[in-house]
């Protein structure tokens, strides 16, 4: 054993001084010339294995490497302060040594293996450079035109090291890495990364905004690249094996996407996956089992361009379809988790024999500038949320596919056309004119509101005739549904719950259509502020038609019979509060007269009018002590209410009571009175000759008054009492501009200043 030991040391002794000799040795160039030139080196040129030796390339001096040279030495520098260059292919493996000095190196590549060290800190320009040390420090400033291969360990860039990867090349890692420790990794240009090997976590490689193409050649497909920085592709995403971990990282990939079979991606619930670019891609999407959520996954292809979903994917987030086709392929499913949202501009989502999974409570929007048509994001049964909400009030979503909205519907910028189908609303709904339905005749729309606060149904101003084929009301009892526009119904105003309020539009009932349900707790409200009416057809000889009507104070039907003789067609129905002196204008008779507080008009376009008619009301509509058993229906025809005999009241359905005027050949105002309650038509000193026209009037309302000699104060106000303007005089004309009033109903107060009584016309603002 001694004689061993003793035989080890003096072999270390031996080689110590060996090296120690051999590192003395050195090569020094004393004029520029080749490599292999002797003349290079002023006698004897060094070999293509430099061993033990130095290397010295003084400034003012170039080499030209004209073949590969290894070198090898632990103690020695290959030291350039002049300049190393090459013509050829040829390049420097450094195997142990140090690469030293401050000039320039231009050859085709450098690699740095075993032991070797590099303390150069002159200009490196090198197609290729690699790394295979343990720890490489790095002070040099380098351009790198090929590949940067980082074998393994870890290539430092320390103070003064600026490493610039030019365009088109390519940092490829193997089972190495580049950080800085006080240099500058210079990614400006557009350069490629390739990961081969086992898994392995993204470094300053892969963050910057300039990555052209990304490769992956992993050693098998349960090997992954994990995301250690958000990341944009600006090229082509390559996977030839592997997987890309997002590792809750946002991944842009705005080129092509190529994944082999078994490559997938891994999501989780923070990852962010864009698709930006154009044209379809060369694979379809596939997911690693277990990691099948995102975040958000957003498509931005051209409009033409496709995405394809290979597998399982959750949603955990948002879908934004901004530009491009989203396909759901065969045995994929798309799943959106709860409280997601679909977001869908110039997009759309498309069902290849794949399945969308929408049961959890989800959402849908629809925004941007071009109008879509809905795809399957409308049909998952947990669609909750749907806003509509487009730059433009000319856009529009066009329904594929009947559609229930269980939460909000809300409408702030756009249209929704019904194409036909049903749209069934289960939660609440938020519109203006801006934003409207678009019916036709087999279109239906349910509203089961669970909260109604003044909600105007607003249909489309521009198309004529809007029509449903049914409309189903189920709103909470006491709510009431305004309709904003006309409105044609084909077969069904079916009530559940809740009334539908008249605003200055008319209610269609088409011949073949019926209303159903109504009671004296749901039913059509009309108003005196609002020239709005219900229009339904009678045909001569038939039985009663029901107008299910009433005010917002509570029910008052009208029903109408024509006699067999008479013309048949479009009745037009509507109730107000109060009976005024001149039937739709003058002082209120039922402040102080035993009346039913409601008055009918009832209009008809019918050439030959012979009808019956029945006026309904509830007892809470009764005032003053009016006697119902001792009434009768009067008629405001020739400028009078007129006197009819008086009978008692019928009960009829509904909580109503009834009574009726026979064989009536003209129409206007309807009121019920006490007998001996004769309903007062002036009681003022202001002419019968009264005329307000045009009404409806767009521009200017002319007020004419005959035989005007007293000065007349002419007060025009709102709904709401608010005087808007105001002057006295004693012409016979006066007009008022209104072309700036809003649409609506307006009133005109005239007051005769010689005795203060008054007279107040009603007019439309169109």
């Amino acid at each position: 054993m001694k004689t061993k030991l003793l035989t080890i040391k003096i072999a270390v002794v031996a080689l110590g001084l060996f090296i120690s000799t051999s590192a003395n040795a050195a090569f020094t160039a004393v004029t520029s010339g080749n490599w292999s030139s002797a003349a290079t080196w002023g006698g004897i040129a060094p070999t293509a294995t430099v061993t033990n030796q130095d290397i010295i390339i003084p400034a003012g001096i170039t080499v030209t490497l004209d073949a590969d040279v290894t070198f090898v030495g632990l103690l020695n520098n290959f030291s350039v302060a002049g300049i190393l260059t090459s013509t050829t292919s040829n390049g420097v493996s450094m195997a142990q040594g140090a690469l030293a000095g401050g000039g320039t190196i231009s050859i085709n590549r450098i690699s740095f293996t075993s032991l070797a060290t590099c303390s150069f800190s002159g200009n490196l320009n090198l197609k290729r450079m690699s790394n295979s040390t343990t720890a490489l420090a790095f002070s040099a400033i380098a351009n790198i035109a090929d590949t940067l291969d980082l074998q393994s360990g870890n290539l430092l860039l320390n103070t003064n090291a600026n490493l610039t990867m030019l365009s088109n090349s390519t940092v490829k890692v193997n089972n190495g890495s580049i950080t800085v420790g006080g240099g500058i990794f210079n990614s400006g240009n557009a350069y490629n990364v390739m990961y081969i090997g086992p898994s392995k976590t993204t470094g300053i490689e892969l963050n910057s905004t300039t990555i052209q193409h990304l490769y992956l050649t992993m050693n098998d497909n349960t090997q992954g690249v994990t995301l250690n920085n958000n990341t944009t592709v600006n090229g082509n995403t390559t996977v030839n094996s592997g997987k890309i971990i997002l590792n809750g990282k946002q991944f842009i990939m705005k080129g092509n996407i190529t994944l082999s079979a078994g490559s997938t991606f891994a999501g989780s619930a923070a990852s962010i996956m864009e698709i930006d670019g154009s044209g379809s891609l060369n694979s379809s999407l596939y997911f690693d089992a277990g990691s099948t959520l995102l975040n958000d996954l957003i498509i931005n292809r051209s409009a033409n361009g496709q995405v394809k979903l290979g597998n399982s994917l959750n949603i955990g987030g948002h879908l934004k379809l901004m530009n491009g086709n989203f396909s759901i392929e065969s045995g994929a499913i798309l799943t959106m988790s709860s409280a997601s949202t679909v977001h869908i501009e110039n997009g759309n989502l498309a069902l290849n024999t794949g399945t969308f999974n929408g049961t959890a409570p989800y959402n849908v929007e629809y925004m941007g500038v071009s109008d879509n048509n809905t795809g399957p994001e409308l049909t998952g049964s947990g669609l909750n949320n749907l806003t509509v909400s487009y730059t433009s009030s000319q856009n529009k979503i066009t329904l594929s596919n009947n559609a229930v909205i269980s939460g909000n519907l809300n409408m702030n910028k756009g249209n929704v056309k019904l194409n036909g189908k049903t749209l069934t609303l289960n939660g609440t709904i938020s519109q203006n004119s801006s934003s409207t339905f678009m019916g036709d005749a087999s279109a239906e729309l349910y509203l089961n509101l669970t909260s109604v606060t003044n909600d105007t149904l607003f249909f489309d101003a521009f198309t004529l005739n809007q029509t449903l084929n049914r409309l189903r009301v189920n709103l909470t009892q006491t709510a009431t549904i305004v309709l904003g526009n006309k409105l044609y119904i084909n077969t069904e105003l079916a009530f559940i719950k809740g009334k539908v309020e008249l605003t200055n539009s008319d209610l269609v009932i088409m011949p073949s259509a019926a209303i159903t349900g109504y009671d004296d707790s749901n039913y059509i409200v009309t108003s005196q502020n609002n020239s709005g009416n219900l229009s339904m057809n009678v045909n001569a000889g038939s039985a009663y038609v029901t107008f299910p009507i009433g005010t917002s104070s509570n029910y008052s039907p009208a029903h109408i019979q024509q006699a067999s003789a008479a013309g048949s067609g479009n009745f037009n129905v509507k109730a107000m509060n109060t009976v005024l002196s001149g039937g739709t204008y003058g002082f209120v008779n039922s402040n102080t007269l035993k009346v039913v507080n409601r008055t009918w008009l009832v209009s008809s376009a019918v050439s030959t009018i012979n009808a019956n008619l029945k006026f309904g009301w509830v007892a809470a509509a009764e005032v003053n002590g009016f006697n119902r058993t001792n009434a009768y229906v009067s008629h405001y025809t020739s400028s009078a209410w007129d006197v009819m005999s008086a009978g008692s009241a019928s009960i009829a359905a509904n909580n109503t009571y009834e009574l009726a005027r026979m064989n009536m050949t003209s129409l206007s105002p309807f009121a019920v009175t006490e007998a001996g309650q004769a309903l007062k038509v002036k009681e003022n000193s202001i002419s019968n000759e009264l005329e307000v026209y045009p009404n409806p009037s767009k521009d200017v309302v002319s007020v004419k008054l005959l035989n005007a000699t007293d000065n007349y104060k002419y007060e025009l106000t709102d709904i709401t009492g608010r005087t808007i303007s105001t002057n006295i005089n004693s012409n016979n004309v006066n007009k008022f501009d209104v072309s700036n009033l809003v649409t609506g109903c307006y009133f005109i107060k005239i007051t005769n200043l010689s005795d203060n009584k008054t007279v107040t016309k009603r007019f439309v603002k169109e």
